[in-house]
């Protein structure tokens, strides 16, 4: 793989466990406690030109390191808009009754500028 071409990007491992991992997966939004590892990948660049090469490494890393991780599990706050399938990869078990929260406390969906779920 080509080295990376921007010296604003960042690739974070992060160790997992610990206190996270004593708490049950349904008691909370986030479901991935078992997880020993979460990786960050951070792409930034001054020139807007630079877009696209920057925006192609970063897709090539992660299509390279997603077969280590053994799931499509992602933290929602590392999301950018890849899609409600993402979403729902962040939240996993927890996704249905996050949509039922929803539903009753914002079924307008006027919370919807973020990594959305959407009402029923």
């Amino acid at each position: 793989m080509k080295r990376v071409p921007s010296p604003y990007t960042l690739i974070a491992i992060e160790p997992m466990g610990g206190a996270i991992a004593r708490v049950p997966e349904t008691a909370t939004a986030f479901q991935h406690r078992s997880t020993s590892f979460s990786l960050l990948i951070l792409s930034g660049w001054e020139d807007p030109a630079d877009a696209d090469l920057n925006v192609t490494w970063t897709r090539e890393l992660f299509a390279r390191t997603e077969p280590l991780g053994g799931s499509a599990a992602v933290y929602v706050n590392y999301l950018g808009a890849e899609g409600d399938q993402r979403v729902r990869d962040a939240f996993g078990v927890n996704y249905n009754r996050l949509v039922q929260a929803k539903q009753r406390y914002d079924p307008g969906n006027f919370f919807r500028l973020n990594q959305n779920i959407a009402p029923v």
